[in-house]
């Protein structure tokens, strides 16, 4: 599971740095015109909370005990039915 994390960060990271570097092009030499500058920054603080958000769940993942879960329920697999 450490690997898969490990490559789950650095395409994160990737991701990041890649949209940002488009985004610094586009704004540096006015690619974009004013009516989708709003449709970039809507676009741009969804990822970043989706990024955010991610983290978050790989940082809780890594808080959990890892220990036996007690929270399923026992099942009884007696054959004795008592009434």
């Amino acid at each position: 599971m450490g690997i898969v994390l490990a490559i789950y960060i650095v395409l994160l990271i990737g991701f990041l740095a890649i949209s940002a570097l488009i985004f610094r092009h586009t704004a540096k030499y006015s690619y974009l015109s004013p009516k989708f500058k709003t449709v970039v920054w809507v676009f741009a603080i969804l990822a970043l909370g989706g990024v955010i958000f991610s983290l978050y769940l790989v940082i809780s993942l890594f808080s959990t005990p890892s220990g036996p879960s007690y929270s399923s329920p026992s099942v009884n697999t007696s054959s004795d039915i008592n009434f």
